[in-house]
């Protein structure tokens, strides 16, 4: 599995699923303006998330049209994998991710080539971080830095996350307070909400039933048959 960008056949599909997001969006707000509402976000870091790989991998390709389509389901699977194992919320996980790597563009801090999606260490252009050696890695270390801030019960996983043992177990159990601890950014956890809120968005709206239905039906998406660069 491997992030696959700058592909015209990727970007013409994409910005297909992208223009039916846009769709799905609008009719997200007219829901809201009609007062139905979306699932409220978590505060909290640890627990289960609510959205789904293909929910996630909507959204990621909406944000950023270079990104393959599989890749994103891919993505987004292994977030929920990983974050079950620990009993952290992927919704956290993957909405942080967005916010540090501004939805795969790597055009801040991190860069592409290190795997870092939690911008582990980073502090600038000159300062990327920590690097893990694939894919799988650079997420379990994410969501392992989590659960370092969220609690102080142990890992279930091998400790590879580096900065693990740095962290004072349990000091930060919501993403308000990842403020001035991950980040130095005041403001981080606001951003990580507002990121979540966004793919709830347009992930959800409320049915005239009041239950909750997804915005998107899983048949939509085209299969992507573009070559895959790596493994994880």
């Amino acid at each position: 599995m491997s992030i696959v960008k700058f592909s015209d056949e990727i970007y013409m599909r994409n910005l297909i699923i992208f223009l039916a997001g846009i769709t799905i969006l609008s009719s997200s707000l007219f829901a809201i303006e009609a007062g139905e509402t979306t699932p409220a976000t978590p505060d909290k870091i640890l627990g289960s998330g609510r959205l789904s790989s293909e929910e996630m991998a909507l959204f990621l390709v909406t944000e950023n049209q270079y990104v393959d389509y599989d890749f994103a389901g891919e993505f987004a699977e292994l977030y929920i994998k990983e974050a079950a194992a620990e009993g952290v919320n992927h919704d956290v996980a993957f909405s942080q991710m967005c916010v540090e790597t501004n939805f795969l563009n790597f055009d801040k801090a991190v860069t592409m080539d290190t795997n870092n999606f939690g911008g582990i260490g980073a502090a600038g252009k000159e300062r990327p971080g920590e690097s893990f050696s694939s894919i799988l890695l650079g997420v379990r270390a994410q969501i392992q830095h989590l659960k370092a801030y969220a609690t102080s019960s142990p890992l279930v996983q091998e400790c590879v996350d580096p900065r693990y043992f740095n962290v004072r177990y349990g000091s930060a159990p919501t993403v308000y307070e990842l403020s001035g601890r991950w980040s130095v950014d005041t403001a981080y956890g606001e951003k990580l909400k507002t990121a979540m809120q966004d793919i709830y968005l347009m992930a959800f709206t409320t049915g005239a039933s009041g239950k909750l239905i997804t915005a998107a039906p899983n048949t939509f998406f085209l299969p992507l048959t573009q070559k895959r660069l790596g493994g994880l």
